[in-house]
């Protein structure tokens, strides 16, 4: 039950009269007493393949996975979407827990990061590893937070230098952690830290990460941070159970041009009790030819709504390998798919 401060100052005469047996407990709110300066407002793209073949880990290069080629790059620079999330496997980054990271793979992301400054585009890297280690959980024996944090620092120590990092994803969408995510994050940026003391670090929330149900899961979820830079990063899809993968028709799916502003107010609130910033990691519609436009328009408002509010964002997904994944926005044969049209109005 959620008490009103008026239902409480109603409360308060029969809680004297029971006496001082009675006590009533509340956790106080943690906010930051100065709201973080945000980061520059973007909006971009997942560019996707370096997290691929997660059945073949570390997997061959060019077969199992891929990184974005420069040209792909080109046409998301050319539509004015100039933010990447990168996301990569950690498995491959780190082939060994607590061991140097592996030369060949850091080559690859450091090429990429090179054709990303040379843009001046910027990347927020992020290990798609929903909070996992080879499918053992942060936070466990298997995979210790210390774990998690001697690979945060190794990275950020050789990245910090980088002119083109936007800031450090944690990972992609913890989910089913029995509450070990928080202490797994904080390890972390007390991790980086060490390391590097001025680019944002990007915390995702538990239960993948959902706005709509931010509250549900990550009520409590709160990061220690000396340089007051912790952004707290949300996904939102707009089907009617909020995964992104759209199975059933516009209707069906309780589909409106007002769900993705709707679905964001809770994290939003959130945010606002705690004087803290906010960051949408995914959000998505489908477009292929047999998809209904209206989602289309629902991608428009969202869109919109997010440069009003000027809140940072990435689009689910582009990238080299989706073929026919409905929510890729790789240009076709050529040609742009629907959802530019929405992602790049207003630029």
């Amino acid at each position: 039950m959620k008490f009103t401060r008026r239902a409480f100052s109603l409360m308060v005469p029969a809680l004297l009269a029971a006496g001082p047996a009675t006590t009533l407990t509340t956790r106080p709110v943690l906010r930051n007493k100065t709201r973080p300066t945000p980061p520059p407002f973007m909006l971009g793209v997942n560019l996707c393949g370096a997290e691929f073949g997660e059945q073949h880990l570390p997997g061959e290069y060019g077969k199992h996975y891929i990184y974005p080629a420069p040209k792909d790059l080109d046409y998301y620079h050319s539509k004015g979407l100039h933010l990447v999330r990168l996301p990569f496997r950690w498995e491959r980054l780190q082939q060994t827990l607590n061991a140097p990271l592996d030369s060949t793979e850091l080559k690859r992301l450091d090429d990429f990061l090179s054709e990303v400054a040379r843009r001046g585009m910027k990347v927020l890297p992020e290990p798609h590893n929903y909070a996992r280690y080879n499918n053992y959980l942060i936070g466990t024996r298997e995979v210790p937070n210390s774990a998690f944090a001697d690979f945060w620092r190794r990275l950020a120590e050789h990245l910090k230098d980088q002119g083109a990092i936007y800031g450090y994803g944690l990972v992609n969408e913890p989910h089913d952690t029995n509450n070990l995510w928080p202490a797994a994050a904080q390890a972390a940026v007390d991790a980086i830290r060490s390391a590097d003391q001025t680019q944002y670090i990007f915390v995702p929330g538990d239960s993948w990460s959902g706005a709509a149900d931010w509250r549900k899961h990550n009520e409590n979820l709160w990061i220690q941070d000396p340089a007051n830079k912790i952004v707290y990063e949300a996904h939102l899809y707009f089907d009617a159970d909020k995964s992104g993968r759209y199975t059933k028709s516009y209707d069906q799916e309780k589909g409106s041009l007002a769900i993705g502003p709707d679905r964001l107010k809770s994290f939003r609130a959130w945010l606002d009790e705690r004087n803290a910033i906010g960051f949408v990691g995914e959000f998505g519609v489908p477009a292929n030819a047999n998809d209904d436009p209206r989602w289309i328009a629902s991608l428009d408002q969202f869109v919109q709504h997010l440069r009003q509010i000027k809140m940072p964002a990435c689009y689910w997904a582009g990238g080299p390998w989706w073929g026919e994944y409905r929510l890729s926005i790789e240009p076709k044969n050529g040609q742009d798919r629907p959802q530019i049209a929405a992602l790049t109005k207003g630029a």
